[in-house]
């Protein structure tokens, strides 16, 4: 019977035992899997799995060229490993747990590694740079078969070590198109392009904007659609109507207090996600201004609280476990097919949800 294994990585340890146990690593004979050998010789992972059993169904000269590689790598057959041990392992780096939008993911990748019977092992960078780094050694060193990668910090440093180490993996929730790496996407400009027509068709001239950070391809996309919906309705941008944010909570508070203070006619505001717009929310209410009659209030992601929220929150509602769900089968497919694997750019569509925190401008 199979045993659905998590191992959560919880970077406590300091970078001096991290680079101790890289050290230990490196002393080690590295582990050749069945997809080195598939890369080596331009076959699928299946392939050469049925060709070191001796499958009737592989050509003989398919079988003696996977044999030759696996020899010339060093490869060493599990000969007394259980179905388990065999499994394939999965790690997963996300940016922030505590953001109910990477629990949702979660949740859609769990439900396809548990039908796999694989082990599942997981990071959460918390917006650091350091930590994506020590947690994609860490990754390397325990040999996973593959990876699925949330929004990072640093984009280039990701796709260097993935070419480098050959590991399969998408991307989900970021797009790393300029990197060559396959992604399963929410249809981010469309998201911030119908949130903007949504306050605009209310009379909002005088519209915010609190972005992600600049390396997200997605806070990229949600202000490029923000920008290009005023310039369709013949609205110029002003840059002190803009802000960035670190997608938290306090960062939508603190932003939302200096919005306030450089604009007195600010009349709506289109949040990166929905926790930004839980901190603006809260300013706005200090400020002693009302949602939404006197400032209309959109986020983005839909998460689970948003309909609780003391003035029901509109937002882009985005396909969060699809998006977990539909990145987990594309990894096995890619990790199974190997080279004859089809590269993937999946762009899922989201939908506005309108709720109580936003109506016709006061003014």
């Amino acid at each position: 019977m199979y045993t659905f294994t998590i191992i959560v990585v919880a970077l406590i340890m300091s970078h001096e035992s991290l680079s101790f146990q890289s050290k230990r690593m490196k002393k080690r004979r590295k582990q050749v899997r069945l997809h080195d050998i598939a890369i080596e010789a331009g076959v699928s992972v299946n392939t050469v799995s049925r060709a070191l059993r001796d499958k009737s169904d592989v050509k003989n000269e398919t079988r003696e060229m996977v044999l030759r590689i696996a020899k010339k790598l060093g490869y060493i057959p599990p000969e007394t490993s259980t179905p388990q041990e065999n499994s394939i392992s999965i790690g997963v780096l996300i940016q922030d747990i505590h953001n109910p939008f990477y629990t949702r993911i979660v949740q859609g990748i769990e439900h396809v590694i548990w039908q796999e019977r694989a082990k599942f092992l997981f990071g959460c960078s918390y917006q650091q740079e350091s930590k994506e780094r020590d947690l994609c050694r860490f990754f390397y060193e325990q040999q996973v078969d593959g990876l699925l990668v949330g929004s990072v910090v640093n984009p280039g440093f990701l796709a260097s070590a993935l070419r480098t180490n050959n590991i399969p993996t998408i991307a989900l929730s970021q797009c790393f198109q300029d990197f060559g790496v396959d992604y399963v996407i929410n249809d981010n400009y469309a998201g911030a392009f119908m949130s903007m027509e949504h306050l605009l068709k209310l009379g909002h001239r005088q519209i915010a904007h609190i972005a992600g950070p600049d390396a997200q391809t997605s806070a990229q996309d949600r202000l490029r659609g923000y920008l290009d919906a005023l310039k369709e309705a013949g609205i110029e941008h002003e840059n002190r109507l803009i802000r960035i944010s670190d997608t938290t909570v306090e960062s939508g508070y603190y932003l939302m207090k200096d919005l306030l203070h450089a604009s007195e006619k600010l009349t709506a505001v289109f949040a990166y996600n929905d926790l930004v717009a839980l901190g603006a929310f809260r300013a706005i209410r200090e400020a002693q201004r009302r949602v939404p009659t006197e400032i209309s209030l959109i986020g983005y992601d839909d998460i689970a609280i948003t309909e609780y929220f003391e003035v029901p929150l509109t937002t882009v509602h985005q396909p969060m476990q699809e998006i977990g769900r539909k990145a987990a089968e594309l990894l096995f497919e890619k990790i199974r097919h190997g080279m004859d694997y089809q590269s993937h750019h999946t762009v899922l569509k989201p939908r506005l949800t309108i709720r109580s925190s936003t109506s016709i401008c006061p003014v």
